[in-house]
């Protein structure tokens, strides 16, 4: 029986293999679970200040993480992107577009890019199958404006990483994917970007696994509990860090297809945090509250400082 299995094992990877895909690397494959924090540092406000800082300082005392922050105002992305670079934390970019009309796109990806184009990895787009701030960005459309971020990234850093699409974790998500995914994604990304969200209802994590099918590991860029919204509170928040993140039994971070998980967001962007309001999502107060520590953070910052598995 087990030579049977063996066999018919050895049958399926030939078969999949024939047809273009790559089973997902196993937990002793791949490397260990990669980390990082959402930060505003020009979209809502200059958040980087010294203040800020020195909370990424103590982070970082801890281990090495990834930093994901919106690119759209080049002369604080270069002041933001150097400052990284000095205290080691990689970066993310994000490129976030909320509009239908790309007219502009080609201009802006380049001003951003040319401004930093060390940067290590860039996201191209925020939730385009949204409609909480006018969207979806038709697929096609979506398509287009990837080549065209593919073609001016990688003349500028041949090394520099493409994710995408940052979608959500949801049936709406997960069908524009594998649009996407239809029209030859895989093709210009490096890692398929999606955002995992109990509160959001975004959790279809299997779909999207089932639908890469192993060819491009898989980013968390946004995931998260509020502390505002969501019962438990600081408790709840740092039970989820526990069960979510934790390399060797954790939902997302034990996962082999996982492989760099972004907490929403360092920083809460009131406090006290506003019920309603999409708040709360911070591992500290953020800067009305004295980038106060919440309980949830002490356990992000051991998992920084944890050995690999």
């Amino acid at each position: 029986m087990i030579s049977f299995l063996a066999g018919r094992q050895r049958a399926v990877t030939i078969l999949l293999l024939a047809l273009g895909f790559i089973l997902p690397a196993t937990a002793g494959e791949r490397g260990s679970t990669e980390f990082g924090v959402c930060f505003h540092h020009g979209a809502f406000g200059d958040e980087y200040t010294p203040a800020a800082a020195s909370v990424l300082d103590d982070l970082r005392s801890a281990g090495k993480f990834w930093i994901r922050g919106d690119f759209q105002d080049p002369a604080r992305d270069v002041s933001f992107a150097a400052a990284m670079k000095r205290k080691d934390i990689q970066v993310l970019a994000l490129l976030p577009w909320y509009s239908k009309d790309t007219s502009g796109w080609s201009a802006y990806v380049k001003k951003q890019v040319q401004a930093t184009p060390a940067v290590p990895a860039w996201e191209i787009t925020n939730e385009p199958e949204m409609t909480w701030w006018g969207g979806p960005i038709p697929s096609a459309t979506y398509m287009s404006m990837l080549r065209e971020a593919h073609a001016v990234i990688k003349a500028a850093n041949g090394d520099a990483r493409l994710v995408g699409p940052a979608v959500g974790a949801s049936s709406e998500g997960v069908a524009y994917l594998k649009s996407l995914i239809d029209m030859g994604l895989l093709e210009f990304v490096d890692a398929i970007s999606v955002h995992y969200y109990v509160y959001h209802q975004n959790l279809l994590l299997e779909e999207v696994k089932r639908i890469v099918a192993g060819r491009k590991p898989i980013w968390i860029t946004e995931t998260g509990w509020t502390t505002a919204d969501q019962e438990g509170g600081e408790e709840a928040q740092r039970e989820y860090i526990q069960t979510h993140y934790d390399r060797n039994r954790g939902i997302l971070g034990a996962d082999p297809a996982v492989e760099v998980i972004f907490n929403y967001e360092l920083n809460d962007e009131h406090h006290p945090a506003i019920a309603g309001k999409d708040d709360g999502w911070g591992l500290t107060y953020g800067p009305e509250g004295g980038f106060g520590k919440k309980a949830a953070y002490h356990d992000f910052k051991k998992l920084l400082a944890c050995d690999p598995p």
